[in-house]
């Protein structure tokens, strides 16, 4: 039995706030301001056999904390409409969404002239093979720390398990991201308080619905760090 006293408990997840639709027709305007251009609503209604409350959901899979794969990909991007490929959230095995975790601070690689430096291979060598790896800085846009293809290579060979990030950027090239999904390794979106964890090596958590088809999925990601 775990004993949760040893932890400490850190809340990696966006709060997001929808605007809601009551059933006497009230609407409480939405005040999200995470993910402001994408769609986040629900609306109540009575369930009649209990006379209760519940709520349709209407939302998209890539809006506050979540995690994407590979099925997210357009395998033709010369066609409107190209193939779908990879592997759906469902198809992961259930070990893929929690373990062993590295988490890499690069608030030391300073932008230099306002454009982020790269991060190397050399910077990942703490990560230990089969690790789920969160990297975060305080920078933001153009003064990002990057990822190199070598260290993504490096990141790659070490089979990690997923990928998060809190003020990184995946590199220079716009489909940067593909690389880490083409190997089937989830990227982990929207994290926050990165900053709070304190050790390098933690226990990662951020399981997905298990719903076929999935792209992306939202997420109640934490962390287990030991106190």
């Amino acid at each position: 039995m775990i004993d949760l006293r040893n932890y400490r408990i850190i809340d990696l997840t966006e709060e997001m706030r929808p605007g809601i639709m009551k059933v006497n027709h009230r609407y409480l305007h939405r005040v999200d301001t995470v993910s402001p251009n994408r769609r986040l609503e629900l609306v109540q209604f009575i369930y009649q056999p209990n006379d209760d409350f519940m709520h349709q959901v209407y939302t998209e899979t890539h809006i506050g904390t979540h995690v994407e794969v590979s099925s997210h990909l357009n395998f033709d991007k010369t066609q409107p409409y190209g193939k779908e490929g990879g592997m759906n959230c469902a198809e992961f095995p259930i070990e893929t969404w929690l373990g062993a975790c590295c988490v890499l601070d690069f608030t030391y690689k300073k932008p230099i002239n306002g454009v982020g430096q790269s991060i190397i291979a050399k910077d990942c060598e703490p990560v230990k093979n089969q690790d789920i790896v969160l990297m975060r800085s305080p920078y933001r846009g153009r003064e990002r720390p990057y990822l190199t293809a070598e260290a993504q290579q490096h990141l790659i060979d070490k089979h990690i398990k997923q990928w998060g990030f809190q003020g990184v950027s995946w590199g220079s090239d716009p489909d940067g991201h593909d690389v880490f999904q083409l190997n089937n390794i989830p990227i982990i979106e929207g994290l926050v308080n990165l900053d709070k964890i304190k050790r390098q090596r933690v226990f990662y958590i951020g399981t997905v619905l298990k719903w076929v088809g999935l792209d992306a999925c939202w997420l109640r990601a934490i962390v287990l760090e030991e106190r």
